[in-house]
């Protein structure tokens, strides 16, 4: 079998499709992984066919960074030019051939590529974004709505995509030669033909849901043997398990002020801590005694040498943690993150999450504290994650698909 597996996005979009490559390719399959360019590194280190993509979205988010609302808005006129360079490369991708295609919807035009090639198109959903369902509200609604709009709610996915379809349908009929029949994602995926990659103790599939949309389980990507710089290690053997601070591609506005939050937080707490700066959400400065401050290190490496985790509620490393078996702190920022910090207290692995406007050191180092008091429930999550087959039951959905 020739899957083509299409992502765009950060690190945390890429690295499960990653996994589900490599899952595919100790299965005897021959994957290839179209990603930004900047992953090419990622796959040949695991021996993936890489096809590279216009990464101009994430050079251009790299940019934004710390500029401000007005450089912001000027720098907006700039994206649909780049994700029509985007889809010309992904129309390049039809050149290859493949029995079935799993795309990721930002990639935008992964159904259509399915289409042009004539074979099976699955989205590879890393939270529930197009299957509508009574049992809760739509996790990109920026707001609590009443039970009975929670259905309705669904169509927020469609207004993401809306103000590109204009442009993905031109693109479909210059660049594709299909001219009649478009369908939105939405449409695409209620038709059938999903795959939801995250642990079904996470989040179960809704009664309201089809058989075949049962989350497979996380897509976690086998550790490899990194070696951690001498002052992380030294750091991890020198004391208790530190708490890990990181909130991965966010960005806060206002990092010194963040950061100073944390570090003051940290002292209340009375605990270690090893901050990663990631995107920039933290800033690097001087390191008080206890205080390691890092860029990054794999999570499935460092989490489970640490007390904790105080994050943004990125699904990527709410699965690391979660398979880790500690006890999680989410400071949302966006999109689904509260979503899933509201599911880790539902499950009684986190406490309350701490939202900006109330993020003060007093109240993460109570948050920080409470969570402490979880780990035997962290625990107890961990050993079901890890027993489930997240990327052999994608696998064996994929092949039936076919």
């Amino acid at each position: 079998m020739r899957p083509l597996l299409i992502t765009v996005g950060s690190r945390g979009d890429v690295q499960p499709y990653l996994a589900l490559a490599v899952g595919l390719l100790d299965a005897g399959h021959r994957p290839i992984l179209a990603a930004p360019r900047r992953f090419a590194p990622l796959a040949a280190a695991r021996g993936v066919e890489f096809v590279p993509l216009n990464d101009e979205m994430l050079a251009l988010q790299d940019k934004l960074q710390g500029q401000g609302v007005r450089v912001a808005i000027t720098a907006a006129r700039s994206v649909k030019p780049m994700l029509r360079r985007l889809l010309d490369d992904e129309a390049g991708l039809t050149a290859l051939g493949a029995d079935v295609v799993v795309y990721h919807p930002k990639s935008l035009g992964g159904p259509y590529v399915a289409e042009k090639l004539g074979v099976p198109a699955l989205a590879g959903l890393l939270l529930p974004l197009y299957l509508p369902t009574a049992a809760f509200a739509s996790p990109l609604l920026p707001v609590r709505v009443p039970r009975v709009l929670n259905r309705p709610s669904w169509r927020v996915s469609s207004a993401v995509e809306g103000p590109y379809r204009g442009m993905i349908r031109a693109w479909r009929a210059g660049e594709l030669g299909l001219h009649d029949g478009f369908r939105s994602v939405a449409d695409l995926v209620e038709a059938g033909g999903v795959l939801h990659a995250w642990s079904p103790h996470l989040l179960p599939a809704p009664a309201d849901w089809p058989a075949d949309a049962r989350p497979t389980g996380f897509w976690t990507l086998p550790a490899d043997d990194w070696t951690p710089p001498e002052r992380l290690a030294r750091f991890l053997d020198d004391g208790d398990p530190p708490i890990y601070v990181g909130f991965g591609s966010s960005f806060s506005g206002d990092p010194e002020a963040l950061t100073a939050t944390v570090l003051e937080a940290v002292r209340l707490s009375g605990r270690r801590a090893v901050l990663a700066t990631g995107w920039g959400a933290l800033r690097a400065g001087a390191e008080p005694d206890g205080v390691l401050v890092i860029e990054e290190a794999p999570h499935e490496w460092l989490l489970p040498r640490v007390a904790m985790a105080v994050h943004h509620g990125g699904i990527g490393t709410v699965a690391a943690a979660l398979r880790a078996g500690v006890p999680q702190v989410v400071r949302p920022f966006l999109g689904d993150q509260p979503f899933w910090a509201g599911r880790l207290h539902h499950l009684g692995v986190a406490p309350a999450p701490v939202p900006g406007r109330r993020l003060t050191p007093v109240a993460l180092a109570s948050a920080i504290e409470a969570a402490a008091a979880l780990a035997p429930a962290a625990h107890v999550l961990a050993a079901k994650a890890r027993a489930e087959g997240g990327i052999a039951t994608a696998v064996t959905r994929i092949s039936n698909a076919v």
